[in-house]
């Protein structure tokens, strides 16, 4: 009786009918999932990537400006945001003006606008950001640009499955001013 069953189990380990199909069972699920999460995985680079270029895009054309900026020209670069990002969520935009202060050894804002869900970025809020900014001369100043859009990916994939949202911290110098002025009028 043992031999057997010992000669039917090798009997049926070397038996090889019906393994392409029990193999196609196996691995066409396993491909579909590792297609459609490379393919989740890409596009989130990818909308990262935009994000990152439409921050350092808007940060470029506010380094350009030798006039004073308003509302509706921050307006016009969220509407710039969108257009470059080409997302459907919600975008967020906060330009500052950060200068170096020599005596107080210290960055302080100039002034700071939003669009948005950012609040206002105020000389208390300067040490969770001071890190990212460049080493200034004294009364040097910087443009800070920072952009908040939502991502949905196209499947859910562990590590994607919820609507993450994309921050994007740019910097740039004032290039034909010594800083960028805001007006309220």
């Amino acid at each position: 009786m043992r031999t057997r069953i010992i000669h039917r189990l090798q009997r049926f380990w070397r038996t090889t009918d019906g393994n392409a199909s029990l193999e196609a069972v196996i691995f066409i699920p396993l491909m579909l999932a590792i297609l459609t999460a490379l393919f989740s995985f890409h596009d989130a680079f990818r909308y990262k990537a935009l994000n990152v270029k439409a921050a350092f895009t808007i940060s470029d054309a506010l380094s350009r400006e030798t006039d004073p900026i308003d509302d509706a020209y921050l307006d016009g670069m969220v509407s710039t945001l969108e257009f470059l990002t080409r997302s459907e969520g919600p975008y967020s935009m906060r330009v500052s003006m950060v200068r170096w202060n020599k005596w107080k050894d210290a960055y302080r804002i100039d002034w700071s606008k939003t669009r948005g869900d950012f609040d206002r970025l105020r000389n208390r809020d300067l040490p969770s950001i001071e890190d990212q900014l460049p080493n200034l001369l004294h009364n040097e100043r910087v443009i800070v640009v920072e952009t908040l859009t939502e991502y949905s990916p196209p499947f859910d994939v562990p590590g994607l499955d919820t609507q993450e949202l994309f921050y994007n911290f740019a910097f740039t110098r004032p290039r034909f001013a010594p800083k960028l002025v805001w007006t309220d009028g």
